[in-house]
């Protein structure tokens, strides 16, 4: 197979696309702007025995979101006429999934958006939920102490970012209940420096946010695609599955974060029917308040009004992948082997005979960054 004689067509608009999705940045227009004084207020509430649904702000899509959109679509057109060639469907995909999202915040203030927007992402699978109930149930949180700085936690990334040679910033988060999330596009991990973080803690999230998801991207980056660096579309549960999957062969995939994994879970399950109160409500049988209080957020963020019904219901993705990439990888000749193809970049399960090929073909290059086998973090004391 010639791809890169047949993919002529797609090069073309290939950076143009990794711009405008780079750009666009769809996450800033779904965590609200005002958070941590909803939090303050929902916590006062909750202490007082009273019912409290946040009511959230957003960053509004600005008209240069329009002349994006109006981009994407005449890029769309020239992609469809794109006969033969492999990767011009995954770039209309990718495309027509922004165009929905767009669609969907032009309109957050209809009641039905919340709705709309689990629809989009889907509900968890009737297993999925059994499984996530049952590790709520089963699992006990270990009492680790958590006394890390936020300088302390910033010095373990950069060190560990500076000994693999990785050219990376470490910013703050901006909220919407993420403790620690990397935009590959811009090459930055974000980190909520008021969380707290133990050093066991610390561990699984270098080796979720830097052996999976930097390694990923960057591995990406020296693809003939930026498609590679972006991500494929459906790429994130094998991602997050990868992230999960990584931190338990290491022994680093403690109680406290497969609880995490289940909550989302069990969220996105009740969103349809349940308030963010009654979220929290749900949860505060496993978990503080003030934790709860973060899971409703992760699901309920992008509604303005969250007594609706509704949700981002995306973080079933940790759980289910984890489940999928550890079904996967055990049914493999060689798991590292296997690991050379899904660590080529930004691509899912579904696209892992795709990407073999390709790497047998010389069209891909093999990726410099694989995950460490028992990484011992030598810069972090």
């Amino acid at each position: 197979m010639l791809v890169a004689e047949s993919e002529k067509c797609v090069f073309k608009y290939d950076r143009r696309l990794f711009d405008i999705e780079k750009q666009l940045n769809i996450l800033r227009y779904l965590n609200p702007v005002n958070a941590r004084k909803e939090k303050e207020k929902f916590l006062r509430a909750y202490a007082g025995g009273e019912t409290y649904n946040p009511v959230f702000e957003y960053e509004s899509c600005g008209p240069e979101v329009g002349d994006f959109c109006r981009d994407l679509k005449k890029i769309r057109e020239k992609l469809e006429r794109c006969k033969g060639s492999v990767f011009a469907p995954f770039y209309i995909i990718k495309i027509n999934y922004l165009l929905r999202f767009h669609d969907l915040l032009i309109h957050r203030d209809s009641p039905d958006f919340g709705n709309e927007l689990s629809a989009f992402y889907g509900l968890p699978s009737g297993s999925l939920l059994l499984e996530a109930q049952k590790n709520l149930e089963r699992l006990k949180n270990e009492q680790v102490e958590k006394n890390l700085s936020p300088g302390d936690i910033r010095g373990v990334f950069e060190k560990e970012l500076k000994r693999l040679g990785l050219e990376w910033e470490v910013r703050p988060a901006d909220g919407g209940g993420v403790k620690m999330a990397v935009n590959a596009a811009c090459s930055e991990i974000h980190i909520d420096f008021s969380s707290h973080f133990s050093k066991a803690g610390i561990k699984g999230y270098l080796c979720h946010e830097i052996g999976t998801h930097v390694f990923r991207a960057e591995n990406g980056k020296f693809q003939p695609l930026m498609l590679f660096r972006s991500g494929f579309p459906g790429y994130m549960e094998t991602e997050e599955g990868l992230a999960a999957y990584n931190e338990a062969k290491n022994g680093l995939l403690v109680p406290e974060n497969l609880k995490k994994y289940s909550a989302r879970v069990v969220a996105a399950a009740i969103c349809n029917e349940a308030s963010f109160s009654e979220i929290v409500d749900e949860l505060t049988g496993y978990f503080s308040p003030e934790e709860a209080f973060t899971f409703a957020l992760r699901i309920k963020r992008g509604l303005h009004d969250t007594s609706l019904p509704g949700g981002y219901t995306k973080d079933c993705v940790y759980l289910s992948g984890f489940r999928k990439v550890s079904a996967f990888l055990q049914k493999q000749p060689s798991e590292q082997e296997a690991l050379k193809v899904l660590y080529c970049g930004k691509i899912g399960l579904q696209h892992f005979e795709l990407a073999r090929d390709l790497l047998a073909e010389g069209f891909l290059k093999p990726p410099r960054y694989l995950p460490e086998a028992n990484p011992s973090f030598s810069n972090f004391r």
